[in-house]
């Protein structure tokens, strides 16, 4: 009962979260090619999420068991653990912001056409 509250806030920030990712991971696709991209951008986020679970929990893994050798008690060096792997993994989510917030800002504006060049004599130099 005591996690109700946090999970279902959770829950709502990660569906906002992934409605925006979609949309600018969409912007400015063409019609033909956005099954490319819905692929792309779920490949993304399924290699991503295993990645980060995997170094993570290698993270808290070794944290533990350096513990565990040193004779800490289980649920110490368990607590410890964790706390190292989520610690490190509010870092990279900081860092991950940061880099979001610099990163330019493209709308996926359609790039206007050139006009057609007119009056081009042909060229028979060899290139």
């Amino acid at each position: 009962m005591i996690l109700l509250a946090p999970l279902v806030i959770m829950a709502a920030g990660l569906g906002l979260l992934y409605a925006g990712v979609q949309n600018a991971a969409y912007a400015g696709v063409p019609e033909n090619q956005a099954g490319l991209a819905a692929a792309l951008i779920t490949t993304s986020s399924q290699l991503g999420s295993a990645l980060g679970l995997a170094v993570f929990s290698g993270i808290a893994t070794s944290r533990t068991s350096h513990l565990l050798a040193a004779h800490t008690p289980l649920p110490e060096a368990l607590t410890s653990g964790f706390q190292r792997a989520l610690l490190t993994s509010a870092i990279c989510l900081v860092v991950a912001g940061f880099i979001a917030l610099r990163a330019s800002n493209t709308r996926g504006e359609p790039v206007a056409a050139k006009e057609p060049q007119r009056d081009l004599k042909p060229s028979y130099d060899p290139v």
